[in-house]
């Protein structure tokens, strides 16, 4: 059959739907069915994505998990398994939080130490230059005592506030110099611990809480503190003080 025509004595069955001196019938070869595709959807995910939620999940889990396997049919040392795993996150996560209180005390160490010390520095380089021998010895160059641009320094950053009295409100004003945002603290006269206000990033900030006691004048205390990438940056604010009436 070179020429595609079905001889005699070629082994075609008539039978099958071929007839001579034609081209023979073959069916046309099955095509494979294509794989169904995946219907794509939103992906939910039963771990949480925040830091503070996800640490609440694994506590729960390490909570729960041994009672409710029972109730499902999970084996007690899967469970226990389980648990051991929340357990294990759950204390590096705490070692974690250790470390960010202990890093917060520390910075806050640094600034309190510099807010003594610094100044007694400056004090003495102060008094250096005043030295017959300190034009000609060229220690100014090597110690670094010379007076270059402004370079912004978190640690020894310290904010000035200045207060009036505005439409029945305490205006305070600041310049931030390099900073993104300012804390305000407030308090009255006498007390010890300071209450942030607010997080202002524009000047002024007007204060429109009322009076403590309703007609009767009191003393208020500010003080602020810079603000980087939402963190508290540098030296407290001097404290300044006004008289506030309510009007």
């Amino acid at each position: 059959m070179a020429d595609g025509i079905i001889r005699l004595d070629e082994g075609w069955r008539l039978d099958e739907g071929h007839h001579f001196d034609e081209p023979p019938h073959v069916p046309p070869p099955l095509s494979a069915t294509p794989p169904r595709l995946k219907e794509k959807g939103k992906h939910m995910d039963y771990i949480p994505d925040t830091r503070q939620s996800r640490y609440d999940w694994y506590t729960n889990l390490s909570d729960n998990i041994v009672a409710e396997a029972v109730k499902f049919g999970l084996s007690n040392p899967d469970a226990l398994a389980a648990k051991a795993l929340a357990d294990a996150i759950i204390a590096k996560m705490d070692l974690t939080d250790v470390a960010i209180s202990e890093l917060a005390g520390a910075k806050n160490a640094e600034r309190d130490v510099q807010a003594v010390k610094l100044p007694q520095v400056r004090a003495l380089v102060a008094n250096w230059k005043t030295l017959p021998g300190m034009p000609g010895s060229g220690s100014d160059g090597v110690l670094k005592l010379q007076g270059t641009a402004s370079v912004f320094d978190e640690n020894t950053y310290k904010p000035a506030l200045h207060l009036s009295i505005s439409g029945g409100t305490v205006r305070v004003a600041f310049q931030k110099k390099g900073v993104e945002a300012m804390a305000l603290y407030s308090r009255l006269a006498g007390a010890i611990l300071w209450e942030r206000i607010a997080i202002e990033h524009h000047s002024p900030y007007h204060d429109t809480r009322p009076l403590a006691q309703p007609n009767v004048p009191e003393v208020r205390e500010y003080m602020a503190r810079g603000i980087v990438h939402d963190e508290e940056i540098g030296m407290n604010s001097d404290t300044v003080s006004i008289t506030f009436s309510g009007t």
